[in-house]
């Protein structure tokens, strides 16, 4: 019996050990297997994207049930009611609402400190639209032309004998006595009741704003990988303007991961029983300066979300010129076509004494200049005179403003867009090509008398032959750090140096780089461009779409990253978005992996740098 008791209690001793080197052991391997995916590259198969299959970001997915199986739900609080849900049937048995998952998320993301914001802005933002409906034109849309609408002439070309002064500006849109006096009533109420200020606490801080919905939801998703993976650590936000373009998926688990938060236009305007919001029917050109003024930021990089960086452009909101100036504008191809009347709308001075500094589009720069009596007012170009809008015209896939300075601009060029299509996208533009929200971020500027920037380094049409022609692609904008450097430089040595001597000095200079692409037509949609034939014809031959020379002017293989990008996003990662879903994704990652092994093959023949 004391035997069997002894080899009882050592049996159970042996069990004990094993079952502690048993746990030890388990222990060890999950060290192991954490240590090996921690200090994995995860550029290759993500970067800064998780799956949003796995809850838990980065860790991996066997870790992830255990963890969501035992992480404690949070209790949000919930003070306000952000979008309501509307149900149809009776009260008894109420018909679900389709978008109820979509409203749940939304209101989640509107706790405490963010709930007190959107209750600031909805009374602010109120008051600013009772101000905008007052302010309405209380003549008929503005659709009289006397010769039709005028003809946009290119920045490089000659004016082909159209020289556009003020007389020959005035020709076009024509507004008798009755409009011109409704029209100056409508302005003058606008800028005189609009605020130059905002509630404490309604904006801080710098960052990117987009705004999305439909296929631009993607477009934003790859423009903000791009700055993601260049190194830019500004937050983002992505203004949707309807619940249905609400991609619950993007917003809840792949945006978040890259500090992109989703903002439902709809829900971060409208606040209960304040009623002036309600009034207008919003379009696709009065998105952007609603998403401006939306925005928690304080300073605000807008992109379009076709538009994409390529390299970060967080220093902008650190150097000159937007510290001194607060509002940044790029040029466009076109002279400006602004109709003289607007001026007078907008009760602006147009000087016949002084004029704006000389641009000049070849070399990049503007050139002060002295005018003395002698000047041929009549025959001069009239947005060469101080108090009009300067040339050229404005290209609106990217601006700066803070609105810490510039508040009333913002607001007066929302005016401006709430009225555009009837009435001041004929003033800004008179019928010419690219009319649209494009001149009224700097026209209201310059009616409010603020300062602002505009980037000198002309604008570069990118594209690529085919069939011997040229096919325009994108736009090209430069730093405009770089810019303004570059100018000072150029300055400095224009008071030392002239001619030749000049000439070679300023090829010395570090030239200013591209740092966004608006690649507006085609979009960056890699299944339309198969389609189109943009990338790949017929016969298998494939293009670039921007030509041999982005390298040299942007630094990087730009087509090469966006195919990177691409395949990481809806190949790697598997990411469901809306705007493929209907698309045999094996067929499309096929290839966008074709055409970015060939950019790969293809990368020797790019231009090089002296």
């Amino acid at each position: 019996m004391k035997y069997l008791t002894q080899l009882m209690v050592r049996m159970r001793l042996h069990r004990r050990r094993s079952r502690h080197l048993a746990i030890v052991a388990t222990v060890a391997a999950s060290l192991l297997v954490l240590l090996f995916f921690l200090f994995s590259p995860h550029e290759s198969t993500g970067g800064l994207v998780s799956n949003p299959e796995h809850d838990c970001g980065w860790l991996p997915s066997f870790f992830c049930s255990p963890v969501r199986w035992f992480s404690p739900k949070p209790v949000s609080e919930r003070p306000v009611v952000p979008y309501k849900a509307v149900n149809s049937g009776s009260s008894s048995t109420p018909l679900p609402n389709p978008h109820q998952d979509k409203i749940d998320f939304i209101q989640s993301t509107y706790n405490g400190a963010r709930a007190k914001r959107l209750l600031l802005g909805h009374a602010y933002y109120d008051k600013i639209m009772k101000v905008i409906v007052e302010a309405k034109p209380m003549c008929k849309k503005l659709e009289k032309y006397k010769d039709g609408h005028i003809l946009a002439i290119r920045m490089e070309y000659p004016n082909s004998g159209n020289v556009f002064t003020e007389k020959y500006l005035s020709q076009y849109l024509q507004l008798d006595e009755s409009e011109l006096s409704l029209m100056v009533d409508s302005h003058k109420f606008a800028h005189d009741n609009l605020p130059d200020s905002y509630p404490e606490g309604l904006y801080r801080g710098d960052g990117i704003v987009y705004v999305g919905g439909g296929r631009f939801n993607w477009l934003a998703l790859l423009s903000v990988r791009s700055l993601r993976a260049q190194g830019c650590q500004l937050p983002v936000e992505v203004f949707v303007p309807t619940l249905e373009e609400f991609e619950l998926e993007l917003c809840s688990r792949i945006f978040p991961v890259m500090n992109v938060r989703c903002v439902l236009l709809p829900t971060a305007l409208f606040g209960e029983n304040l009623p002036y919001s309600k009034q207008f029917k919003f379009l696709g050109y009065q998105y952007k300066s609603l998403a401006i003024m939306l925005s928690s930021f304080e300073n605000v990089l807008l992109l379009d979300s076709d538009n994409v960086p390529t390299y970060s452009p967080d220093h902008l909101f650190t150097k000159e010129p937007f510290i001194s100036t607060g509002l940044i504008v790029w040029p466009d191809f076109w002279h400006r076509t602004t109709s003289p009347d607007y001026y007078t709308i907008a009760g602006c001075l147009v000087s016949k004494t002084k004029l704006h500094p000389a641009y000049n589009e070849r070399a990049g720069e503007f050139i002060e200049r002295e005018t003395t009596g002698d000047v041929d007012w009549e025959n001069i170009l009239f947005h060469d005179r101080l108090g009009t809008i300067p040339d050229p015209s404005s290209e609106s896939g990217q601006l700066m403003i803070s609105k810490k300075t510039h508040m009333r601009a913002l607001l007066l060029a929302l005016y401006y867009n709430m009225y555009g299509p009837g009435y001041y996208y004929p003033l800004f533009s008179q019928g010419a090509h690219g009319e649209g929200d494009k001149e009224t971020f700097l026209a209201a500027t310059i009616s409010t008398n603020k300062p602002y920037y505009q980037v000198a380094k002309f604008l570069d049409a990118l594209g690529n032959i085919k069939d011997g022609n040229f096919n325009g692609n994108g736009m090209g904008q430069y730093d405009p750090v770089m810019d303004y450097e570059w100018n000072l430089e150029k300055d400095k040595l224009r008071k030392k140096l002239s001619g030749q001597e000049y000439e070679d000095a300023v090829a010395k200079l570090t030239s200013p780089k591209i740092l966004f692409v608006h690649a507006n037509f085609p979009k960056l949609d890699p299944w339309k461009l198969f389609l189109d034939q943009d990338t790949v014809n017929e016969k298998g031959e494939r293009y670039r779409l921007y030509g041999l020379g982005m390298k040299v002017r942007a630094g990087t293989d730009f087509e090469q990253d966006q195919w990177n990008y691409m395949y990481l996003l809806l190949c790697d990662l598997e990411l469901k978005i809306e705007h493929f879903k209907s698309i045999d994704r094996k067929a499309l990652c096929l290839e966008i992996k074709a055409h970015r092994d060939w950019l790969v093959s293809t990368e020797d023949s790019l231009e090089k740098t002296q």
